[in-house]
C-alpha cells in the first residue's frame, strides 16, 4: 500500500484519503486492463475495499474484508474516539508529534503493535515468562497510552508475547527505518479529509455485491456493534467470526482464512 515498503511515500496526508487511493487502484486496473476484481483487504486495506466498492462500484465483482467492519459515510464529523474509547490511539497517529517518537522506538512500537491477543500460543519470544506479563499489561489502544510509551524513559523493555516471531520483528523494524513512520501515519491524518469527500457523494454498497467480512471476537479494534451492524448496510452478506482470534486473523488463522476466503469465490467447493 502507499507508504509503505518500497511504494512512494507522498507528504501529504491528502494523497492517503481512502478516495485518492481508490481512485489510484482504478488507475492501476486500467493501465492492467482488468474491468473488475475480487478485492480483499485486511486493517486499513479492508477500509480501502470497503471504499472502492463506493467510489467505484462497477469495477468490483467480490469484496472481502477482514478485521474491519463497514462504516458508512456520514453527515456529521465524528472523530474516532467519539466513535469508541478503544479507537484512542488514532488520536495519537493523527498528531505530527507521532512520527519521530514512533520513529525512535520502533523496535517497541512494533513489537506492542503485533502483540498477541488471541488464545493461542505466540510465538514471539517464548521463553520469556515477563513477556507473557507484559503482553498483559501492555495497551496502546486507549487516549494516551501509546503515547506515554513511545516518550517512556525506561531504558529497558520487556516484549509481549508476539504473534510474529523475533526474526520477523528485526525485518519490520529494518523496512520502517528505511521507509520511515509518515506514510503509514498519514492514513490516520485523513479522518475529516474523507468526511468532505464523502459527505455529499450519495454512496451506498450496492446491493448486488457479495461481500464476506471476516473477523476474531478478540480484536478489541472490531467493535462488536458495527461488525454486527454491517449486514444492516450490505446486502448480500456472509460474516465469519473466529471465535478466540485478535486482530491478525491472518497470522493466527490462516489456513481457515484461506478456506473460508476459496469457499466464497466457489460456493460450489463448499459441496
Amino acid at each position: 500500500m502507499l507508504g509503505y515498503g518500497s511504494s512512494d511515500k507522498p507528504a501529504e496526508p491528502s494523497a492517503y484519503s481512502t478516495k485518492s487511493l481508490c481512485d489510484d487502484l482504478a488507475q492501476l486496473l486500467d493501465r492492467l486492463e482488468l474491468q473488475t476484481v475480487v478485492l480483499v483487504g485486511h486493517d486499513w486495506g479492508a477500509m480501502v475495499a470497503w471504499r472502492f466498492a463506493l467510489w467505484h462500484p462497477s469495477r468490483i465483482y467480490k469484496l472481502v474484508a477482514i478485521s474491519v467492519p463497514y462504516f458508512s459515510p456520514s453527515q456529521e464529523y465524528r472523530r474516532p474516539s467519539d466513535i469508541s474509547p478503544w479507537f484512542g490511539y488514532h488520536e495519537y497517529f493523527a498528531d505530527l508529534v507521532s512520527t519521530k517518537e514512533i520513529e525512535n522506538r520502533l523496535d517497541v512500537f512494533l513489537s506492542t503493535l503485533f502483540k498477541a491477543s488471541s488464545r493461542r500460543p505466540a510465538t514471539g519470544n517464548p521463553q520469556s515468562s515477563q513477556a507473557e506479563e507484559t503482553r498483559k499489561k501492555v495497551s496502546i489502544l486507549f487516549k494516551g497510552q501509546i503515547q506515554a510509551l513511545m516518550t517512556s524513559e525506561e531504558s529497558t523493555f520487556e516484549p509481549p508475547s508476539m504473534v510474529i516471531s523475533q526474526e520477523e520483528l528485526a525485518e519490520y523494524v529494518l523496512d520502517f527505518t528505511k521507509g520511515g513512520m509518515n506514510g503509514p501515519l498519514s492514513y490516520y491524518r485523513t479522518d475529516r479529509i474523507r468526511h468532505e469527500e464523502e459527505k455529499d457523494a450519495s454512496l451506498s454498497i450496492s446491493t448486488n455485491l457479495p461481500v464476506l467480512f471476516i473477523y476474531g471476537t478478540r480484536d478489541p479494534t472490531c467493535i462488536p456493534a458495527y461488525a454486527e451492524g454491517t449486514a444492516s448496510h450490505v446486502e448480500n452478506l456472509t460474516v465469519v467470526r473466529l471465535e478466540g482470534i485478535g486482530h491478525w486473523v491472518l497470522l493466527d488463522e490462516p489456513d481457515r482464512v484461506v478456506k473460508e476466503v476459496l469457499a466464497f469465490l466457489n460456493p460450489q467447493s463448499r459441496l
